[in-house]
């Protein structure tokens, strides 16, 4: 316990609650840091999941519109140059009826296939072989071909279908006669229902887009689908109007110019063809799961805080405690030191605790050649002043007496009650004729002091003295010196109280 006392002495108990509070604070903080970085590492992770997955399904929309429109075009090309090598006279209309109703059949995604003349006319389509006095001149596509010398594949705007009444995407090719001259126009029709099935089989979430456009922003399919969608451009989107023109291809974060939603997007010109694909995630997709894993980790290291937190104020507050005790436990072993060495009675210390200092400093005397002196006192008839007065008044006549001798004493001299009515006085590094000077003032205090005894030929309370020290005396012991000490006092008694006698001295001194 002594060993324990001393260590937590060595470490002030507001040096170490202080480490206790830097310690968690540096837990807590150490938990918060990592919790931090493992949520940030967590946001990077899922985004760039998010990104590869949404780029994964752009690509996989522009491979089915290339492979869509390239079998569209494929066909359109077989016809042009049946047509060049066969015509279209009224005999060839019958096998290119034929033609290309096997041809719808057999090309997934194709809903029709047409051929007009150069005024527009219908001249065959895979639905009937009867002749059709329709024209289609005032279409978009066939003015394109008609001013535009190019013989390239072309992707319309939607229209609706003045077969079926649905929504199609125009594919078609330029005819022309060997002079280079318009002949016409080949045409292959894409439902937009196609595109639109095919987009609700691909994973992006509730509120994610899949889109399909002309180069010029309008919208060819969509998902989720709009009631607009004809009529839909989307030219002044972020996609169109900051990204297109500088990267053919890219993954951006990109609110939406239709429905105002944040998407992550991935955007992809197609290559060879005039159409732009893009696939987006919300963005509250995208992280969805990330704010759970935030949620969490929040949460459990919160906890741990909070634990952390609670077992060091527990700690604290045992360490308190400790202290408290520690310093009770002190304060009670001090007391009962102070018990132990000091007379019950007169509240100077009493004979073990002098025979414990004497003991040392007579050692510490013959080790370092210094002086020790000793005075013993004795209360002159105290027996005859108990008889008087009762032990009561005995009592605190010895208690006055006490007070008397430790108020004459220097400042390293020590008092103590030697037994009954005797007194001794210990002076260390002094000489006899110092400690005798002490000895005749204690005498002389307690003259003066002039408490009544009846008992005593001079009518009041008075001591005597022998004096003793080593340089005066041949004390072999510190029992030598008591003895020498007790032969001069009883010197004194002898030679009628109320003195002081010292060792060798030649005569004692009458105080």
């Amino acid at each position: 316990m002594k060993r324990v006392s001393d260590g937590l002495q060595r470490l002030p108990h507001k040096t170490l609650s202080g480490w206790l509070a830097v310690f968690i604070a540096l837990v807590c903080i150490s938990l918060t840091l990592a919790t931090a970085w493992q949520i940030w590492e967590s946001a990077s992770d899922r985004l760039a999941s998010a990104r590869a997955g949404v780029f994964n399904v752009a690509r996989g929309v522009e491979q089915h519109a290339i492979d869509t429109v390239r079998q569209a075009d494929n066909t359109l090309r077989n016809l042009a140059e049946r047509i060049e090598v066969d015509g279209m006279g009224p005999e060839q209309r019958l096998r290119l009826h034929a033609l290309m109703a096997r041809n719808v059949v057999d090309v997934e995604g194709l809903q029709g296939l047409f051929i007009y003349d150069e005024q527009g006319n219908w001249v065959a389509n895979s639905f009937t072989q009867e002749p059709s006095n329709k024209n289609n001149s005032d279409r978009d596509y066939f003015i394109y071909h008609r001013d535009n010398p190019s013989v390239l594949v072309n992707v319309g705007s939607i229209v609706v279908s003045r077969t079926t009444g649905e929504l199609i995407i125009p594919v078609s090719r330029r005819l022309e006669t060997a002079e280079g001259r318009f002949a016409g126009v080949v045409l292959a029709t894409l439902p937009v229902a196609y595109f639109q099935t095919f987009f609700a089989s691909l994973n992006v979430e509730n509120d994610g887009v899949i889109l399909l456009a002309r180069d010029n922003g309008d919208l060819l399919a969509r998902r989720p689908t709009l009631d607009a969608l004809m009529t839909t451009n989307i030219t002044k989107g972020e996609i169109f109007s900051k990204h297109l023109p500088y990267h053919a291809s890219g993954v951006v974060f990109v609110t939406s110019v239709v429905d105002k939603v944040e998407r992550l997007y991935a955007y992809r010109r197609v290559d060879g063809l005039p159409l732009v694909i893009a696939a987006g995630l919300s963005s509250a997709s995208v992280y969805a799961s990330w704010w759970d894993y935030v949620l969490r980790s929040l949460l459990i290291t919160g906890l741990l805080i909070v634990v952390l937190s609670a077992l060091g104020y527990l700690i604290w507050r045992q360490i308190q405690q400790l202290l408290v005790a520690q310093r009770e436990l002190g304060a009670a072993h001090r007391e009962l030191e102070q018990i132990a060495h000091t007379d019950g009675l007169t509240g100077i210390a009493n004979r073990r605790r002098f025979d414990t200092v004497l003991a040392s400093e007579w050692t510490r005397s013959r080790l370092d050649q210094v002086p020790l002196a000793l005075i013993l006192l004795d209360i002159d008839w105290f027996k005859q002043y108990n008889d008087r007065y009762g032990h009561v008044q005995g009592d605190e006549c010895l208690k006055r007496v006490a007070r008397l001798i430790r108020d004459a004493l220097p400042t390293q001299g020590l008092a103590a009650r030697y037994g009954g009515e005797e007194f001794v006085v210990l002076l260390p590094g002094m000489a006899q004729g110092d400690a005798c000077a002490v000895a005749e003032r204690i005498c002389a205090a307690i003259a003066e002091d002039r408490l009544e005894h009846a008992g005593s030929p001079l009518g009041y309370v008075t001591i005597s003295a022998g004096v003793v020290s080593t340089l005066s005396t041949a004390a072999a012991t510190a029992t030598d010196l008591l003895a020498c000490a007790d032969h001069c006092l009883y010197g004194a008694k002898k030679q009628g109280r109320n003195r002081v006698c010292a060792e060798s001295s030649a005569e004692c001194a009458t105080a």
